[in-house]
């Protein structure tokens, strides 16, 4: 139980990193960015935090009598605790989404604006 909850901490931890990286090779890097950036972190040690809890309460249900039912309220806690997490993460993918839309359209639009400079030159 305990290496899958620290593979989810790592998986969550590089995924961050790697956003983080992917933000500081972008020369525009937007301050809304970081700011989702810094929420994804946020949010990892959350659900980390809810994670060795229900770490803590399945191991504790191996001590009572009735294991499957404690397994069971301790899997659903975990999920309703859960669900307003993932309800963030999805609205913070939506924002990032728009965010490199809004990115990829400047990029767009830069090219298109230099290209003629460049064809006049020659």
């Amino acid at each position: 139980m305990f290496s899958c909850n620290k593979a989810v901490l790592f998986l969550i931890l590089g995924w961050t990193c790697a956003i983080a990286m992917a933000q500081s090779a972008n020369s525009m890097q937007l301050p809304e960015t970081e700011a989702i950036a810094q929420q994804r972190i946020a949010l990892a040690e959350e659900k980390k935090v809810i994670l060795d809890h229900f770490h803590e309460a399945s191991k504790a249900c191996w001590k009572q009598f009735a294991v499957n039912d404690c397994l069971f309220k301790a899997k659903q806690q975990k999920y309703q605790t859960l669900s307003p997490l993932d309800q963030r993460e999805i609205a913070l993918n939506a924002r990032q989404r728009v965010l490199k839309e809004l990115e990829r359209q400047q990029r767009i639009s830069d090219k298109t604006q230099e290209t003629p400079k460049d064809k006049a030159m020659p």
